[in-house]
């Protein structure tokens, strides 16, 4: 069975990122960074400096940042990157609306840059590779959210893990995929339509660049449910999936498999939560356990399906399946599935079991903001 030559999972921002900025501190020939959200914070500002020291140690750095998710760090983040010598792209930006700022982005932006063709075209991918060598990836984003060290009790819950291996190569061609897009984004989304049917390494790799690996990889989700022997384990953030994993997950539960789902108990985006409360309901009629998160929160993308475990950036949600650039390593082997269990066990004894008195009949007024959130669940 191909796995990975080296992996280690972090379940802490600050062991995560801790250790990221020790890679980056010893980066020889490159540092790439593709991301979500990228602010300007304390966590960051470390980061930068270590990310300008290895560029002026002769490194390649390149920074991708998502026009959405970092649209109110992008101005700042441009002025510090420029002024240190390091290339930021903005993925599939959204036109400012003031004059100064247009002339600001006027490399970054397109003037027929359209709102709703950019909010539906994110990478939400979090992958940072050291020499080409070392890919760090999963649920982290570049912000301080996800440091105890720096923001207390209230810091996130995320997953993250480090890889190394000859499929780390996939994540370079990604990369460099999203990096050319920022240029020349119609000619690559067409060249994408002519990828061969099968992918390498593919057994330990969820990219989902084009439609037709969209497409594939939903399929293989939905088999390897159908397929499953003993136990899905299920942590994401946004909970909103479509009807055919519901029902493969429905049909794993009849056929006695162990399924569990956990949630976050409050969330970071409210109306995600609101979109899924007839979803959970129809769920807890069905007798599928679902947990929700207490301690804070709860922002991991992660899943355990018999002896394989999932860690990445994708949710169970329409925009993770239909629009996101996202990304997903499988870890096979034993002592990565006994780390994944113990974090679950321990998630679980920090959740509560969710009765279908807690999400009873609500008032006029929930009903309103709920249908209304579901009725955009394409867009959450």
């Amino acid at each position: 069975m191909e796995s990975w030559s080296q992996v280690r999972i972090f379940h802490s921002g600050d062991e995560y990122y801790l250790s990221l900025i020790q890679d980056i501190r010893q980066a020889k020939s490159s540092v790439t960074i593709e991301s979500y959200i990228f602010v300007v914070d304390k966590l960051t500002n470390s980061i930068i400096e270590e990310l300008t020291k290895a560029r002026e140690r002769g490194c390649s750095v390149k920074v991708i940042v998502d026009g959405f998710g970092s649209y109110y760090s992008i101005p700042q983040l441009d002025r510090i990157f420029a002024q240190r010598g390091i290339e930021m792209r903005v993925f599939h930006p959204f036109p400012y609306p003031l004059l100064w700022a247009r002339r600001l982005f006027s490399k970054h932006a397109p003037q027929r840059s359209w709102v709703f063709k950019s909010v539906n075209r994110r990478t939400h991918r979090k992958i940072t590779i050291i020499d080409e060598k070392r890919a760090y990836l999963g649920s982290f984003n570049f912000t301080q959210d996800h440091c105890e060290s720096l923001v207390g009790k209230k810091a996130w819950r995320d997953t993250g893990v480090w890889v190394e291996g000859l499929a780390v190569r996939r994540l370079v061609l990604a990369f460099q995929i999203s990096y050319l897009r920022t240029y020349l984004k119609g000619i690559i989304n067409w060249l994408g339509r002519w990828r061969p049917k099968s992918e390498p390494h593919e057994a330990l790799l969820r990219l989902n660049t084009t439609q037709r690996m969209r497409r594939r990889l939903y399929k293989d989700l939905l088999m390897r449910l159908n397929r499953a022997q003993s136990r899905i384990y299920i942590t994401t953030a946004y909970f909103l999936p479509k009807r055919a994993l519901l029902r493969a997950l429905m049909k794993a539960a009849r056929r006695g498999i162990d399924v569990k789902i956990l949630i976050p108990g409050k969330s970071d985006v409210p109306m995600v939560k609101w979109a899924a409360f007839y979803i959970i309901r129809f769920l807890l009629h069905k007798r599928v356990p679902i947990y929700e998160y207490q301690k804070t929160i709860l922002h991991a993308k992660t899943m355990i399906i018999d002896n394989e475990a999932f860690i990445g950036s994708f949710n169970l949600n329409h925009r993770s399946i239909l629009h996101d650039l996202e990304v997903e390593v499988i870890l096979n082997d034993p002592d990565s599935l006994h780390n994944m269990l113990q974090q679950w066990h321990t998630d679980i004894e920090n959740s509560k079991l969710v009765s279908e008195n807690d999400f009873a009949a609500p008032s006029w007024l929930a009903r309103i903001l709920y249908s209304i959130a579901f009725r955009l669940r394409y867009m959450l």
